[in-house]
């Protein structure tokens, strides 16, 4: 993951400059100029590694957070959608992006900048249409990209049970600070998956209320709670 390579990275330099500065104090002029060549060519190699991380912290200047990025409205859309959804039992899958950039995920679907409304959420996520198998990604209050691929949870069997739709929810939900959203084709059902972890069955009215809590009212990492972790079903595979 990003962060454990970050620190793999970290300590390296440090090894590096440490090695560099012995070498400064102990005269080693040979040393001390190779290891400085050695250090500019590690900086452009370090921008490579970490172009990725980069370019989403780029995109993240002068981004819109909290209620400017995320209306009420589309927020009652995005509820609204799923509640038909999930009443017809067609699956869906949904990440809200909070404050980790999700611009890696959405390079895997089909880019799109829409506005987001219940009527266009159904047509994504229609049993034929062509996108239906993929996670959808929300920046504000704008769909940004659909037919998304989102890492599959492994970190222990306790999901193990479920559809490849809710093992996708948490998988992304523990690499990130995103709002997961899932409706299930199997039992009809609306569940968020929120770090690393899944919440239980939602109504309309209790979808609303952590939708505001997690997204309208986010103030960031510590300000929103997870929610309860469900059980998982002694049968079935979950979709």
């Amino acid at each position: 993951m990003v962060g454990t390579r970050a620190v793999n990275v970290l300590r390296g330099i440090l090894v590096f400059a440490g090695v560099w500065g012995a070498a400064q104090v102990l005269g080693l002029v040979t040393l001390s100029t190779l290891l400085g060549r050695a250090g500019t060519v590690g900086l452009f190699a370090l921008v490579i590694l970490f172009q990725p991380e980069l370019r989403a912290a780029l995109e993240r200047v002068g981004r819109p957070r909290g209620r400017e990025a995320q209306s009420g409205a589309a927020l009652q859309d995005l509820a609204r959608a799923l509640e038909r959804l999930a009443e017809r039992k067609v699956g869906a899958l949904v990440a809200i992006e909070r404050s980790t950039p999700l611009g890696e995920y959405a390079a895997t679907g089909v880019r799109l900048d829409a506005v987001v409304s219940a009527p266009f959420l159904e047509a994504l996520f229609a049993r034929n249409a062509p996108l239906h198998d993929g996670g959808v990604i929300l920046q504000g209050s704008r769909v940004v990209a659909a037919g998304c691929l989102f890492p599959l949870q492994q970190s222990d069997g306790t999901y193990r049970r479920y559809g490849t739709r809710h093992r996708a929810a948490i998988g992304l939900s523990e690499l990130t600070d995103a709002v997961v959203l899932i409706a299930s084709e199997e039992r009809g059902s609306i569940r968020i998956a929120l770090g690393g972890r899944l919440g239980p069955d939602l109504n309309g009215s209790e979808l609303r209320e952590q939708l505001r809590t997690l997204v309208y009212d986010y103030g960031g990492p510590a300000s929103a709670p997870i929610p309860a972790t469900a059980r998982p079903p002694e049968t079935g595979r979950g979709t």
